[in-house]
């Protein structure tokens, strides 16, 4: 049975994440070249990136890297605030794939995020598979858009889907007033 690190314990093999990145990046449905793998590894060692993995045997068969964003306030002059975690990369070795790792790592992610941020993944719309995990593990897609580094150069680039899994609500604004940060209603 594999066991799931969150942090530090348990030690990361960062050869064997680089060989995990690398073997992901070739997939059908992902293109990571490897000045990305390099700059993972980089950002892992500086703190920008946290990765959750399982880990059966001393082998890593699976794992998550993702960061904090934000807060990003995307329409200029208003109130509009996004904030929260994006997934980077969910990868998962050839020979666990189809037994579930990719939602219990992300699971794993919204249980240490606890239910304050939003989370949000991508994938390629293309790729059936992950499109259908994030429906059932209760992400919401929210948009497609041209990514031009999902595909090899010359290549045109793919359409990726973004999902998010929402944290807890907003509160409430009652009717007349103005919440921190929020606008009013009313």
């Amino acid at each position: 049975m594999a066991t799931i690190y969150t942090g530090t314990e348990g030690g990361l093999d960062t050869g064997q994440l680089a060989d995990l990145l690398r073997e992901a990046g070739g997939a059908e449905h992902d293109f990571l070249p490897p000045e990305r793998v390099t700059g993972y590894l980089a950002r892992l060692e500086e703190g920008g990136v946290r990765c959750i993995r399982a880990v059966q045997d001393g082998v890593l068969g699976a794992a998550l890297l993702y960061s904090r964003f934000g807060p990003l306030y995307p329409v200029a002059g208003s109130y509009l605030r996004l904030e929260g975690l994006y997934v980077e990369e969910v990868m998962v070795t050839r020979g666990w794939r189809g037994n579930g790792w990719s939602r219990t790592l992300l699971n794993k992610l919204r249980e240490v995020a606890g239910t304050g941020p939003d989370i949000y993944v991508d994938c390629d719309a293309a790729n059936e598979a992950s499109v259908a995990m994030m429906g059932s593990a209760g992400y919401v897609h929210v948009a497609d858009y041209d990514d031009p580094y999902r595909a090899k150069a010359p290549s045109r680039g793919r359409t990726t889907s973004l999902f998010r899994h929402p944290g807890r609500p907003a509160r409430p604004v009652r009717a007349g007033r103005r919440a921190q940060g929020g606008m009013t209603v009313g």
